[in-house]
């Protein structure tokens, strides 16, 4: 209900919070994006209200699209070509994509309207509601990994992809394809992500990455508890019902199967690694994540995000002046 209250507030109600959010930048070293947290203030909200300000328009008059203001027959042309090209993404994942890549600027409810009307709206079922308690997010990169084994039928035969997936920006930081699951095929995957972070030449805090697994016969060996204490990191087992889940690593295998390991991406050992290959450069940096306010999981990981929202309020601005511009010129 607060939240509910400060998205649609009186004009008085969101200068304080915006005021709030100023004052907490300017006297401490917290990140924005626990700020927000704590006022209850999602990063989309704070950016349209900030570009409301700066356009001089009062927080106390609702914005309402005017009639002159329909997409361009351009606009219209591009949604739907671009749809075509990605058949499995919905419309709000469309809608940054198009905005961060400088092809059409447009509000979300706009890009609805029209996949609805060329009958390209994607819909899928949606998923079950889950009772287990999260706890507080990751604040940074690095701090939290999830790792998991996934089965993978390559040429007939069972494969074993293990993934390390970084639990702040949910970047896939590690991946191998195994014809083993032993613990050794996960201490070598771990070291190899353990070695590029270490590579970057920055410290790293005392007991981290904290790593996230389940309780598979590889995490509870002696193998696997040695390695941990050699690289100073951390284990964290996850049981039913405990907070700790590995829901983050679990989703992206299935985006695996649905986007990625489809048909003859599998018909051979090389074949499935040359279609990893691609699909991590495309998960990680040009597939728009909805737990990321629409955005690649790289820009998280090792972009500046808060730039990224900013940038891409102002061309929803700047677009909407020029449709209007459009649209006067026509009439």
């Amino acid at each position: 209900m607060a939240l509910t209250l400060r998205r649609q507030g009186t004009a008085p109600q969101r200068e304080t919070l915006l005021a709030a959010v100023a004052q907490a930048r300017a006297q401490t070293a917290l990140p924005l994006g626990r700020i927000l947290a704590q006022l209850g203030l999602d990063a989309d909200t704070y950016h349209r209200w900030r570009a409301r300000e700066e356009e001089g328009v009062p927080h106390g008059r609702a914005r309402r699209p005017a009639r002159l203001l329909v997409p361009t027959p351009q606009e219209y042309e591009a949604v739907c070509r671009c749809a075509l090209q990605h058949p499995t993404m919905g419309y709000k994942r469309l809608t940054a994509l198009f905005a961060d890549h400088h092809q059409v600027c447009l509000p979300a409810y706009q890009v609805l309207e029209i996949l609805r009307e060329a009958n390209l709206l994607v819909r899928k079922p949606s998923a079950a509601a889950t009772a287990l308690r999260r706890p507080a997010p990751p604040e940074r990169p690095d701090e939290v990994w999830h790792i998991d084994l996934m089965y993978v039928q390559v040429g007939g035969r069972w494969c074993y992809l293990v993934d390390i997936v970084d639990g702040y920006s949910r970047y896939l930081v590690q991946w191998t394809l195994n014809w083993t699951m032993l613990a050794e095929t996960v201490v070598n995957t771990v070291q190899g992500a353990v070695e590029r972070l270490d590579q970057q030449r920055r410290p790293r805090p005392e007991g981290e990455p904290r790593i996230v697994h389940d309780s598979g016969s590889q995490f509870v060996s002696g193998e696997w508890k040695r390695y941990l204490s050699y690289v100073g990191a951390t284990g964290i087992r996850t049981r039913v019902a405990h907070p700790e889940s590995n829901g983050r690593v679990e989703r992206l295998h299935r985006t695996h199967r649905e986007e990625a390991l489809l048909g003859d991406a599998l018909a051979d050992y090389r074949t499935a690694v040359a279609a990893m290959e691609r699909w991590e450069a495309y998960y990680n940096w040009k597939r728009p994540h909805s737990a990321l306010h629409y955005l690649t999981p790289g820009t998280y990981y090792r972009g500046d995000p808060e730039v990224t929202l900013r940038l891409r309020a102002e061309r929803m601005v700047q677009a909407r002046e020029q449709r209007q511009a459009y649209w006067e010129q026509q009439s």
